[in-house]
């Protein structure tokens, strides 16, 4: 990882509150003198204190020339990066950004497993997405990626089309040929995008499946915050150093905030810092912890760790399911009697995600409370499982998500639905992966699953086009 060095901005942000000065400026809480009672006793007043603005020598975000340009050009040095920028909304504006730099009124390719975000970033580009179908988990109907030779037969069909975006890992932790798939695009004259929010810490050890700067990819967003010991929202956006598009850092100028949090942008710098002092020592040794428990957990007779033989998994990730409840009676069994908090549940699993270090006792409560459930779980009959397919149907689309977003629209139910043009994003967050986008045809297969999931979309009503827009919006 190379010599470590200090935090930038965290130095400067303690030698001004070492300061001890005097405020006439923004925030309103004076440096933590002015703290609503509410909260007085729930943060510590060095968490106020660090909430500070673009004053001294603490530099702009949006023109960086100091601490924070040293802290960022040390993050892309350890990534190996030409460019990172910090992001302070998620790695969404990471990707809206990306988006706007690259697929302005283009055709850009789109696996059907993509975040939300992708599709807002979508429209605000009023780009033309090319959807491509994803090969599913036969067992438990999650996405796993896309076929090389899908992307070829794309390819060939939509000549124009030079921009690809990829999801990498999926939500489960699965990286899915990924590696052929990057290549395959080079090699066709695509720039690659890459949403690498759940892989941040990929680079860091053999281990972890590869990560996109090394893949290839053009650009790379990460949120740090997902699996790293960063503050939720805080994330970067990696440029490669083969990347020849325009600057994505004129777009972050557009879509982030003017007064970023100093919070946010701070544990980014000390995430940073961090990194460089545990090195793959750490990695390796939380990754031996959680293979050791896993093991452990073989024995269990009512639940089980899921293995997937396809592609690479990431080992900070691990699905329970069982033969006797579903995803979501296991993740309230552990909610209700243990306190313990999954990432997701759906019908056939729950998903666990571990941090890049293991607390004490950690594993030995979870896997007390695995055990204790497994066995509650044996007088239970077998339940019958769901079957999927194993390739994800494409919706039909008649306008285009930006069309439809602007389009005249009204709120009809989840039964009279069916056949019409969908004016909103039909989602389960998380994932947040989106069953339909604006622009699609509602199917009779959506209709069912509005029907029959009802806790994990419950919806009644759908946004729905108004008839005959398509005639005046459409492609």
């Amino acid at each position: 990882m190379g010599k470590k060095e200090k935090a930038t901005l965290i130095e400067n942000l303690k030698k001004h509150i070492n300061l001890k000065p005097l405020s006439f400026h923004t925030p309103g809480h004076k440096n933590g003198e002015i703290i609503p009672a509410a909260l007085q006793n729930l943060w510590p007043q060095e968490i106020w204190k660090s909430d500070l603005t673009e004053i001294g020598n603490l530099d702009n975000l949006h023109a960086p020339q100091g601490c924070l340009k040293e802290a960022q050009r040390r993050a892309a040095q350890l990534v190996g990066a030409k460019k990172t920028y910090f992001l302070v909304n998620g790695s969404s504006v990471g990707l809206h950004a990306a988006l706007l730099a690259l697929s302005y009124q283009k055709q850009i390719f789109v696996p059907r497993h993509v975040h939300k975000a992708v599709y807002n970033g979508i429209i605000l580009a009023g780009a033309q997405p090319i959807s491509l179908p994803v090969t599913l988990d036969k067992d438990l109907g999650i996405p796993l990626g896309i076929e090389p030779e899908v992307l070829e037969k794309y390819i060939h069909l939509y000549p124009e089309c030079k921009l690809l975006i990829l999801p990498n890992p999926t939500y489960q932790g699965i990286s899915y040929k990924i590696k052929e798939t990057v290549q395959l695009a080079k090699e066709r004259g695509l720039t690659v995008i890459l949403d690498e929010a759940h892989g941040s810490h990929f680079f860091l050890h053999s281990d972890f499946p590869e990560d996109g700067l090394s893949l290839g990819a053009d650009l790379v967003i990460q949120s740090w915050h997902k699996t790293l010991p960063a503050l939720t929202q805080a994330a970067v956006l990696h440029v490669n150093r083969n990347y020849k598009g325009p600057d994505p850092g004129d777009f972050l100028r557009m879509l982030q905030t003017t007064s970023p949090s100093y919070l946010l942008l701070a544990s980014l710098d000390g995430c940073r810092s961090w990194l460089e002092d545990v090195g793959d020592t750490l990695p390796a040794k939380t990754i031996t912890q959680i293979c050791a428990f896993k093991q452990e957990m073989q024995d269990l007779k009512n639940i089980r760790i899921i293995s997937f033989s396809q592609g690479e998994v990431d080992p900070l990730k691990m699905c329970l399911s069982s033969n006797k409840v579903s995803g979501y009676g296991l993740a309230d069994f552990l909610f209700e009697n243990y306190h313990i908090y999954v990432e997701l549940a759906e019908v056939e699993y729950c998903l666990l995600i571990f941090g890049l270090d293991i607390p004490n006792n950690q594993l030995q409560l979870l896997g007390k409370a695995l055990r204790e459930i497994d066995k509650s779980l044996e007088p239970l009959p077998e339940r019958e499982k769901t079957r999927f397919g194993q390739e994800s149907l494409l919706p039909l689309s008649l306008l285009s998500p930006q069309k439809a977003v602007y389009a005249p629209k009204e709120v009809v139910s989840v039964e009279k639905a069916l056949g019409r043009i969908c004016g909103e994003y039909i989602v389960k967050y998380p994932p947040g992966v989106p069953l339909v986008i604006p622009g699609e045809v509602i199917s009779e297969a959506v209709i069912n699953t509005l029907r029959e999931d009802k806790r994990g979309l419950g919806k009644t009503n759908v946004l729905v086009v108004k008839p005959g827009e398509e005639k005046n919006h459409g492609w």
